[in-house]
């Protein structure tokens, strides 16, 4: 791995590593700042489509995380994106259990919020959950959550990238419709955040199938109704939009959040920096790498052959591809997770074992290790290893 990416992007230090590649804490010299930056090894045709995919989505909205620039070297890409290092939602809920509901409700509408923006832009997420939210350090203040990964999404009647009959996304965030092949629509998006939230009051992971247990009887907020709308078996009655969905929210947001937020148990609630301490010293220059790669030739699987489709771009672009292009991420959260309804697709990974540290940027991932099983990243107290599913 160079020092010095494509000229551009110093790699620091690695801080979480995913099936696809590393995520790196990075010096953007064009832009004279800290940056996350997702170095992808380009070892599938169908990885490196949805990393073009992924590096198209440039939204601009407070609570969406999206690329702003990337970088071809060699037999590698680079996604850089804003550096954030206050965990995910998921950190949150296992650090400190079930949120107030107040709280619950903001960090819901920053979540749809982020939603009614990437869908009004025609762009479906698909993989909605707690690990995709990042948080930034914001300490015991209002927390400013960023929704990430947009390794799977694509643009409303975009070609999809998986074969029939696979499913795509993350087991207990999926939607009955997605599971019995329905085509991709802003209602399961919505069904997923129904899902999230319901995770941030009850402090449970939902099951992977099946219906999530019965509202509590003693749960008066009116964020449960709208918990409830979402969560709707029938997509047909859950609300139509995110817009919607959020102007249901608003009697839970009547009352102004009080921070320091506390848990039942009253303990405050804080948004702590989960990045290493500091990072190595930036060089003073560094290695220049030569950028090789001013086109890059991506083979997918087209039904049982093969098309080679061809994309040219600036290798330092920091301007979104023609529609119809692809991506995929490699760290932030990523599930990647393309699941056929009877046995996983992806290969084994030689790098990966059970047992061994991840990184919390790709919490919730799941993998094939070098033996063959499943492996998820999963928090292990303080640290985050790949822990055996199956």
């Amino acid at each position: 791995m160079p020092d010095v990416f494509a000229g551009r992007f110093e790699l620091l230090d690695p801080i979480g590593v995913g099936g696809a590649g590393t995520v790196w804490r990075a010096w953007d010299r064009r832009q004279e700042r800290l940056c996350a930056a997702k170095v992808l090894r380009q070892r599938d045709a169908g990885a490196l489509l949805r990393f073009v995919r992924e590096q198209g989505r440039r939204l601009d909205h407070p609570n969406v995380l999206s690329p702003y620039g990337w970088a071809a070297d060699d037999d590698m890409a680079l996604l850089a994106m804003d550096l954030v290092g206050g965990g995910s939602v998921d950190n949150l809920v296992a650090d400190f259990g079930p949120l107030p509901p107040r709280l619950a409700a903001e960090l819901l509408s920053q979540l749809l919020g982020a939603l009614d923006k990437i869908h009004t832009a025609g762009v479906l997420h698909r993989d909605v959950k707690p690990a995709n939210l990042l948080l930034e350090t914001t300490g015991t203040e209002r927390p400013m959550l960023r929704l990430s990964d947009f390794g799977i999404a694509i643009a409303m009647g975009e070609p999809r990238l998986t074969v029939h009959g696979t499913v795509v996304g993350t087991p207990g965030y999926l939607a009955p419709e997605v599971l019995a092949g329905a085509a991709p629509s802003p209602r399961q998006d919505l069904y997923a955040a129904g899902v999230t939230a319901w995770q941030l009051l009850t402090g449970a992971e939902p099951p992977e199938r099946g219906s999530l247990p019965t509202r509590p009887s003693d749960a008066t907020d009116p964020i449960w109704d709208v918990v409830t709308d979402l969560t709707r078996a029938d997509p047909a009655t859950r609300p139509e939009s995110a817009a919607e969905a959020l102007a249901a929210l608003a009697p839970s947001l009547a009352e102004p959040l009080v921070v320091p937020a506390h848990t039942p148990d009253g303990e405050v609630i804080e948004v702590f920096d989960h990045l290493p301490e500091q990072a190595p010293e930036r060089r003073k220059g560094g290695r220049r790498t030569a950028v090789v790669v001013a086109a890059a030739v991506m083979v997918a699987v087209v039904g049982g052959g093969s098309a080679a489709v061809l994309a040219v771009f600036d290798p330092l672009g920091e301007s979104p591809l023609p529609p119809g292009t692809s991506a995929s991420p490699l760290g932030t959260g990523v599930s990647e997770t393309a699941t056929p309804a009877s046995s996983a697709t992806r290969s084994a990974d030689p790098q990966i074992r059970a047992g061994q540290p991840c990184g919390w940027q790709v919490a919730g991932s799941v993998e094939k290790a070098a033996d063959g099983t499943r492996v998820e990243c999963r928090q292990q107290g303080s640290s985050y290893l790949w822990v055996k599913t199956n």
